[in-house]
């Protein structure tokens, strides 16, 4: 497990490792005077660090000499107080990680207390090997608490403090998951010591793979038999299968080698398939007599197995095929291309991933084919090629397929950047939605993108890109509380601005919290110019909500409001909301998409009116779109909106005597032939 640093401290402490380079690749002969010391003192980020490079250098020199090492960590130790900054302190602790020592950890403990210094001074401590150093990681394990305690176990992990033990033990117990799972992580690395304390707490998460990891390094210590009675355990199918396959894979470790190669070719006769799987991972260990051998068995094995063992066949044997599968790529025939594809794939072989990808320009056939063998190669091999291919506007779609396919996370970023820098990008921002979670490091990262983009039809892309992503949560009520805690920790909070911004985008997954921010804003007399754009943001939020809850004040909106747009937005917003699938009474939602269609000016919405009706499976809604037949704007989604009608035997059948003429006429006044024959297939009753 990596353990948590501050994203601030992190980009400041690589600032200072830039430093520390230049002052030994670069400047060695720099020799650090009374004013380079004491620059440190009033050192901010962006100042000229030649005084920093200069007492870098010293440091380094320091390192040869014991004495002159004591010296220098003393001299930096006196410089961790009140009248340093706080990035001096950051210097003085980086240089403290290479010579400090016990004589530097009461200055040290001091600061550990500090918020802002606290990850510093642990990074010091813990680089340290003196006994004394442990002292202070200790108190602070005990006292400690959220991130900073993650921290502090981490170090106590990494020096391996068996006196620490007793108090991780107790913070199994601690409610905070992330400081339960920290801990279960440290106790993996304390061997046996760990294994008995984490033995206790089996039903905790991430027990189960530490237990494990701890019993592949008992095997390296000769204790075999409990190793295996772990690995035995995890076994059991109530596992994950992740555990379960560290589990087989473990036992497979302890076995000698003709047991294990035994062992191999049992599990793949196996009716359990994960035997199948592990198995064929390592039936490459097999001699060609033995893989020759299960060869002539293959009918006694399940058809799950022999479907493996072929694709490891061609693995193992299909290497001698490849020039003549490439040939046949050429074939005019579509359906051997596709053979060949499919027989490339499953060969494994990275060096055809150029060739699968060319693929992708080609016949359909032959586009899926290559997707589906690019999709089973190892991500770190097909990755990086698939995130090139991105840069070819021919095959870009295909390979988003398959990055999504893969869960390339890695292929985020280079689509961010795409999607910044080019305008015809759609698909490249539903891939993102596709492909990201709704987690801390995805989430971030798309609303710097959808911030970056100016109000307009690419930002309502990435807003609904957005709506994907936290729709995978299914905990509805979640979905806005996601956003708004990271929009919570910008820059100035959520206010201002990046309210304006962000107000729509919230509305499609609003909540309660989403609700009493909105309200306030619709009615706002205040004629300040942001004032005046948080309330059209508000209103676009109402417009966007995901449910009927503002129904009513969405209708007052369509039909009172003196903005001629903001009543176009409402009236949109409530034919979408009230036409969504509801407890209401068919008639009285017809009734209402009515009412929405009389105050309708623009021929846009009226289509989108009627288009709407198809949702309400009702003899009422079919008469009122036949009303529409002879109507030269609205007449042709009349008939598609009868036609879906007509799509509902429960409806159609009953009402034949009337709905037969209705569908005649569709026929003779739609200009789309497939709705015509749709027509025409509903009235003959096919």
């Amino acid at each position: 497990m990596v353990f948590p640093v501050c994203p601030k401290t992190m980009r400041h402490i690589f600032f200072l490792l830039f430093l520390l380079f230049a002052a030994v690749l670069f400047v060695p002969a720099i020799s650090a005077d009374d004013d380079a010391w004491n620059a440190i003192k009033s050192y901010q980020y962006g100042d000229d660090f030649k005084s920093l490079l200069a007492v870098e250098a010293e440091v380094q020199r320091s390192l040869a000499s014991p004495e002159t090492k004591i010296e220098t960590a003393a001299r930096l130790a006196a410089l961790l107080d009140d009248n340093t900054t706080y990035p001096g302190r950051q210097f003085v602790c980086m240089q403290l990680r290479l010579v400090g020592g016990a004589t530097e950890v009461p200055k040290l403990s001091e600061w550990l207390n500090q918020p802002e210094d606290s990850e510093n001074v642990r990074l010091v401590l813990t680089d340290m090997q003196c006994e004394e150093s442990l002292h202070p990681l200790r108190r602070a394990l005990e006292t400690f608490n959220g991130e900073a305690v993650i921290g502090i176990i981490g170090s106590v992990a990494a020096r391996k403090d068996k006196n620490s033990i007793p108090t991780l033990v107790r913070l199994l117990d601690n409610p905070n998951r992330d400081i339960a799972s920290a801990v279960v992580s440290a106790l993996e690395r304390f061997g046996r010591e760990g294994l008995d304390a984490l033995t206790k707490k089996k039903d905790l998460p991430g027990v189960g793979t530490a237990r494990i990891g701890i019993a592949n390094n008992l095997i390296e210590q000769g204790e075999t038999d409990t190793a295996a009675e772990i690995f035995a355990e995890y076994t059991d199918t109530k596992y994950p299968v992740g555990l379960r396959r560290a589990a087989f894979s473990g036992l497979l470790r302890i076995l000698s080698d003709e047991q294990r190669k035994k062992t191999i070719a049992d599990w793949f006769f196996d009716s359990d398939p994960m035997k199948n799987d592990i198995a064929a991972f390592h039936l490459g260990e097999l001699s060609d007599a033995a893989f020759d051998e299960m060869f002539k068995s293959i009918g006694k094995m399940g058809t799950r197995s022999r479907v493996i063992f072929f694709e490891i066949a061609a693995e193992r044997k299909g290497e001698q095929l490849l020039e003549s599968l490439l040939q046949a790529l050429e074939s005019n025939e579509a359906a051997e291309r596709a053979i060949a594809l499919r027989m490339i794939g499953n060969l494994g072989n990275p060096s055809t991933i150029p060739v699968l990808i060319a693929a992708l320009s080609k016949d359909e056939i032959s586009r899926n084919t290559a997707k589906e063998a690019l999709a089973r190669f190892p991500a770190p091999d097909v990755g990086p090629q698939l995130i090139a291919a991105l840069q070819e506007p021919a095959i870009r779609d295909s390979a988003i397929d398959v990055i999504v396919a893969i869960k390339y996370y890695d292929a985020i970023d280079p689509m961010i950047r795409i999607a910044k820098s080019e305008e015809n990008v759609d698909s490249v921002i539903a891939g993102l939605g596709r492909l990201c979670d709704p987690d801390e490091p995805d989430l971030p990262r798309l609303l710097d993108l959808y911030l970056s983009s100016p109000p307009g039809a690419k930002r309502e892309r990435i807003e609904r890109a957005l709506v994907v992503v936290c729709e995978k949560n299914p905990d509805v009520s979640a979905r806005a509380d996601q956003l708004l805690v990271i929009l919570e920790k910008r820059d100035g909070g959520l206010s201002g601005q990046l309210l304006i911004d962000t107000l729509p985008l919230l509305g499609r997954v609003g909540n309660k919290r989403v609700a009493d921010m909105i309200r306030p804003l619709l009615n706002s007399s205040d004629e300040a110019p942001q004032q005046l754009a948080l309330q059209r943001s508000a209103i676009r939020a109402l417009c966007n909500w995901h449910n009927a809850e503002f129904l009513d004040d969405i209708w007052t909106i369509a039909s009172e409001h003196s903005s001629a747009e903001f009543r176009q937005w409402a009236l949109r917003a409530f034919i979408r909301v009230v036409t969504l699938r509801s407890d209401r009474p068919e008639g009285e939602t017809l009734a209402m998409l009515k009412r929405a269609m009389s105050i309708a000016k623009d021929d846009a919405d009226r289509q989108w009116c009627l288009s709407r009706a198809a949702t309400i499976r009702t003899m009422e809604t079919v008469d009122w779109a036949a009303s529409f037949l002879d109507d030269s704007v609205l007449s042709q989604t009349a008939c598609v909106v009868i036609v879906e009608l007509a799509h509902h035997r429960f409806l159609r059948e009953p009402n034949k005597t009337t709905f037969d003429p209705i569908l005649l006429k569709v026929e003779q006044t739609a200009k789309d032939k497939e709705i015509v024959e749709r027509a025409k297939k509903s009235r003959l009753g096919m």
